[in-house]
């Protein structure tokens, strides 16, 4: 795994908002020669928009179906790969692919439907390949946004100004990811052992 958020040249991957990583940094993962996978946000409208004008006027070159129930809830996902536009690739370094993504089904007898949209650079991809990627990550983001709004009361948090709110959501993301990498399961008791222990946790972030 090289850079975070990006693929290595195996093709392993992971997913991150736009808002994560600019342009800058996805010029800087083609450069270390790695690859990226990244869920495009609505911060991204031109992108965005491109992505859609694409699957709404392509035939995919690739996709694949998955479903499953279990525990009275039916989930299909339906992930469609189709070659990115030659003025999203000016845009952005080594692009070669918009995903888009349909998971619909049954929870608790509601139905629903979601889309999501991707853009990934690995040429070699395929669609079942980052069907796997994107629904491995899918798991470590649901825990991370558990921990982040349950113990860490993120959604209770009043700050709204400027670029404060993704810096914070960062910092806890380190602090989250500092106190795992320190053998901890539970963040809370974590957060128990360091609370006024400043010279550990400067070590820790040292290392």
């Amino acid at each position: 795994m090289g850079v975070a958020g990006t693929a290595s040249r195996t093709g392993s991957a992971a997913d991150v908002g736009c808002f994560a990583l600019p342009k800058k940094t996805v010029s800087l993962i083609i450069k270390q020669r790695q690859h990226y996978l990244i869920k495009v946000k609505a911060n991204q409208p031109k992108l965005l928009a491109a992505i859609r004008q694409t699957a709404a006027s392509s035939v995919a070159v690739q996709y694949c179906q998955t479903s499953e129930q279990s525990r009275g809830r039916q989930l299909e996902r339906v992930l469609e790969l189709f070659k990115a536009s030659q003025a999203a690739k000016a845009e952005w370094p080594g692009l070669e692919w918009f995903i888009r993504l349909v998971r619909k089904g049954k929870r608790q007898g509601q139905a629903f439907e979601r889309v999501s949209y991707y853009i990934c650079s690995y040429q070699k991809a395929n669609a079942a390949m980052l069907a796997a990627a994107i629904r491995g990550h899918w798991g470590i983001e649901n825990r991370l946004h558990w921990e982040k709004d349950v113990t860490l009361k993120e959604d209770r948090n009043g700050i709204r100004k400027g670029q404060a709110p993704e810096n914070l959501s960062l910092l806890k993301n380190m602090a989250i990811n500092l106190a795992r990498k320190s053998g901890y399961n539970s963040i809370k008791e974590a957060i128990i052992a360091f609370a006024n222990k400043i010279k550990i946790m400067a070590k820790l972030i040292r290392t």
